[in-house]
Protein backbone atom coordinates (compact mmCIF):
# COMPACT_ATOMS: atom_id res chain seq x y z
CA UNK A 1 0.00 0.00 0.00
CA UNK A 2 2.46 2.78 -1.40
CA UNK A 3 -0.42 5.37 -1.00
CA UNK A 4 -1.23 4.38 2.53
CA UNK A 5 2.76 4.97 3.43
CA UNK A 6 2.99 8.24 1.66
CA UNK A 7 0.09 9.38 3.49
CA UNK A 8 0.97 8.59 6.99
CA UNK A 9 4.55 9.78 5.78
CA UNK A 10 3.23 13.22 5.35
CA UNK A 11 1.17 12.89 8.85
CA UNK A 12 3.85 12.13 10.96
CA UNK A 13 5.81 14.46 9.49
CA UNK A 14 3.70 17.29 9.57
CA UNK A 15 1.92 16.70 13.17
CA UNK A 16 4.05 14.30 15.39
CA UNK A 17 7.85 15.86 14.09
CA UNK A 18 8.81 12.15 12.67
CA UNK A 19 11.84 11.89 10.53
CA UNK A 20 10.59 8.86 8.15
CA UNK A 21 10.44 8.01 4.38
CA UNK A 22 7.62 5.51 3.63
CA UNK A 23 10.20 2.80 3.28
CA UNK A 24 10.19 2.88 6.97
CA UNK A 25 6.85 2.06 7.81
CA UNK A 26 5.76 -1.52 8.32
CA UNK A 27 1.77 -2.26 8.35
CA UNK A 28 0.68 -4.35 11.05
CA UNK A 29 -2.24 -5.96 12.71
CA UNK A 30 -2.38 -3.61 15.27
CA UNK A 31 0.01 -2.63 17.73
CA UNK A 32 0.64 -6.01 19.31
CA UNK A 33 1.83 -7.74 16.51
CA UNK A 34 4.20 -4.67 16.21
CA UNK A 35 5.23 -5.56 19.80
CA UNK A 36 5.63 -8.78 19.07
CA UNK A 37 8.01 -8.16 16.25
CA UNK A 38 10.58 -6.39 17.69
CA UNK A 39 10.31 -8.61 21.12
CA UNK A 40 11.00 -11.41 18.58
CA UNK A 41 13.79 -9.55 16.76
CA UNK A 42 15.57 -7.25 18.79
CA UNK A 43 16.05 -8.95 22.06
CA UNK A 44 16.70 -12.32 23.48
CA UNK A 45 14.86 -14.47 25.98
CA UNK A 46 16.09 -13.34 29.41
CA UNK A 47 16.77 -9.75 28.38
CA UNK A 48 15.17 -6.60 30.52
CA UNK A 49 12.92 -4.69 28.95
CA UNK A 50 11.73 -1.54 31.00
CA UNK A 51 8.04 -0.82 31.24
CA UNK A 52 6.01 1.94 32.65
CA UNK A 53 4.50 1.27 36.24
CA UNK A 54 1.62 1.99 35.88
CA UNK A 55 1.41 0.89 32.57
CA UNK A 56 -0.12 -0.87 29.23
CA UNK A 57 -0.87 -4.51 30.20
CA UNK A 58 -1.01 -5.46 26.64
CA UNK A 59 2.44 -4.50 26.39
CA UNK A 60 4.15 -6.07 29.51
CA UNK A 61 1.79 -9.48 28.19
CA UNK A 62 3.16 -9.75 25.08
CA UNK A 63 6.62 -9.10 26.64
CA UNK A 64 6.63 -11.47 29.35
CA UNK A 65 5.28 -13.94 26.65
CA UNK A 66 8.75 -13.70 24.80
CA UNK A 67 10.16 -14.25 27.76
CA UNK A 68 11.80 -11.19 28.24
CA UNK A 69 12.18 -9.84 31.76
CA UNK A 70 9.98 -6.98 32.19
CA UNK A 71 11.20 -4.11 35.00
CA UNK A 72 8.81 -1.61 36.35
CA UNK A 73 9.82 1.83 36.19
CA UNK A 74 7.48 4.40 38.28
CA UNK A 75 5.42 7.45 36.13
CA UNK A 76 5.21 10.59 37.48
CA UNK A 77 3.48 13.93 36.04
CA UNK A 78 6.61 13.89 33.79
CA UNK A 79 6.57 10.43 32.60
CA UNK A 80 8.57 7.42 33.42
CA UNK A 81 12.10 7.87 35.75
CA UNK A 82 14.33 5.89 35.18
CA UNK A 83 16.57 7.64 37.83
CA UNK A 84 14.31 5.94 40.50
CA UNK A 85 16.10 2.80 39.71
CA UNK A 86 18.43 0.95 41.77
CA UNK A 87 22.61 1.21 40.48
CA UNK A 88 22.62 -2.47 40.21
CA UNK A 89 19.28 -2.97 37.59
CA UNK A 90 20.23 -4.23 34.87
CA UNK A 91 20.49 -2.67 32.00
CA UNK A 92 17.67 -2.98 29.48
CA UNK A 93 17.39 -4.47 25.43
CA UNK A 94 13.89 -2.65 25.18
CA UNK A 95 12.56 0.60 26.86
CA UNK A 96 8.74 0.69 26.65
CA UNK A 97 7.14 4.16 26.99
CA UNK A 98 3.97 5.77 25.88
CA UNK A 99 5.09 9.46 26.47
CA UNK A 100 2.61 11.62 24.19
CA UNK A 101 -0.36 10.63 26.76
CA UNK A 102 0.81 7.61 29.06
CA UNK A 103 -1.68 5.31 29.69
CA UNK A 104 -3.09 5.23 32.14
CA UNK A 105 -1.77 7.95 33.84
CA UNK A 106 -2.72 10.36 31.03
CA UNK A 107 0.77 12.71 31.27
CA UNK A 108 3.02 13.93 28.85
CA UNK A 109 6.51 13.10 28.92
CA UNK A 110 8.45 16.42 29.58
CA UNK A 111 11.26 17.35 27.44
CA UNK A 112 13.74 17.04 29.53
CA UNK A 113 12.31 13.83 30.34
CA UNK A 114 12.60 12.83 27.06
CA UNK A 115 16.35 13.61 26.11
CA UNK A 116 17.70 12.18 29.18
CA UNK A 117 16.00 8.89 27.97
CA UNK A 118 17.24 9.09 24.87
CA UNK A 119 20.87 9.62 26.26
CA UNK A 120 19.99 6.27 28.39
CA UNK A 121 18.77 4.67 26.03
CA UNK A 122 22.13 4.94 23.77
CA UNK A 123 24.54 4.83 26.82
CA UNK A 124 22.84 1.45 27.37
CA UNK A 125 22.56 0.34 23.37
CA UNK A 126 19.02 -0.27 24.38
CA UNK A 127 16.13 0.57 21.25
CA UNK A 128 13.46 2.50 22.47
CA UNK A 129 9.69 1.33 22.21
CA UNK A 130 7.34 4.90 21.29
CA UNK A 131 3.88 3.46 21.37
CA UNK A 132 2.18 7.06 20.54
CA UNK A 133 -0.98 5.82 22.52
CA UNK A 134 -4.03 8.49 21.65
CA UNK A 135 -1.41 11.65 20.20
CA UNK A 136 -4.18 12.40 18.38
CA UNK A 137 -6.34 13.65 21.40
CA UNK A 138 -5.01 16.90 22.70
CA UNK A 139 -7.36 19.76 23.24
CA UNK A 140 -5.71 22.49 25.47
CA UNK A 141 -1.70 22.19 24.64
CA UNK A 142 0.11 21.68 21.37
CA UNK A 143 1.50 18.15 21.07
CA UNK A 144 5.27 17.43 21.83
CA UNK A 145 7.61 16.00 19.14
CA UNK A 146 7.88 12.47 19.05
CA UNK A 147 11.27 10.50 20.81
CA UNK A 148 11.77 9.38 17.20
CA UNK A 149 11.94 13.01 15.35
CA UNK A 150 14.31 14.35 18.22
CA UNK A 151 17.55 13.14 17.14
CA UNK A 152 19.20 11.77 13.66
CA UNK A 153 19.38 8.34 14.01
CA UNK A 154 17.56 8.01 17.36
CA UNK A 155 17.02 4.81 18.69
CA UNK A 156 13.66 4.44 18.67
CA UNK A 157 10.86 2.09 17.31
CA UNK A 158 7.24 4.57 16.62
CA UNK A 159 4.33 2.75 16.78
CA UNK A 160 1.16 3.97 16.05
CA UNK A 161 -2.42 2.25 15.10
CA UNK A 162 -5.95 3.39 13.52
CA UNK A 163 -7.61 2.11 16.22
CA UNK A 164 -8.84 5.66 17.40
CA UNK A 165 -9.09 7.86 14.74
CA UNK A 166 -10.83 4.99 12.49
CA UNK A 167 -12.47 1.93 13.71
CA UNK A 168 -10.74 -0.45 16.08
CA UNK A 169 -12.21 -3.32 14.14
CA UNK A 170 -9.50 -2.64 11.64
CA UNK A 171 -6.58 -4.18 13.84
CA UNK A 172 -4.32 -1.85 11.61
CA UNK A 173 -0.96 -0.40 12.93
CA UNK A 174 2.04 0.34 11.80
CA UNK A 175 5.65 0.82 13.19
CA UNK A 176 8.10 3.40 12.01
CA UNK A 177 11.45 1.38 11.51
CA UNK A 178 14.91 2.89 11.43
CA UNK A 179 16.38 1.94 8.53
CA UNK A 180 18.93 -0.42 9.78
CA UNK A 181 15.97 -2.75 10.57
CA UNK A 182 13.40 -2.31 7.44
CA UNK A 183 14.45 -5.55 6.04
CA UNK A 184 14.80 -8.18 8.83
CA UNK A 185 11.62 -6.70 10.24
CA UNK A 186 9.77 -7.13 6.42
CA UNK A 187 11.27 -10.56 6.67
CA UNK A 188 10.04 -11.81 9.70
CA UNK A 189 6.77 -10.04 8.92
CA UNK A 190 6.04 -11.89 5.88
CA UNK A 191 6.88 -15.45 7.23
CA UNK A 192 4.88 -15.15 10.42
CA UNK A 193 1.93 -12.82 9.42
CA UNK A 194 1.57 -13.80 5.63
CA UNK A 195 -1.74 -11.80 5.37
CA UNK A 196 0.22 -8.39 5.48
CA UNK A 197 2.93 -9.74 3.02
CA UNK A 198 1.88 -7.13 0.05
CA UNK A 199 1.66 -3.87 2.09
Amino acid sequence: MPALKSALCDYLRLSRSVNCHPEQILITQGAQQGFELIARLLADPGDTVWIEEPGYGGAQACFATAGLDTRPIPVDEEGMRPEALPADTAPPRLIYVTPSHQYPRGVTMSMARRLALLACAERHGAWIIEDDYDSEFRYTTPPVASLQGLADRAPVIYVGTFSKVLYPGLRLGYLVLPDGLIDGFRRANARLHLSLIHI
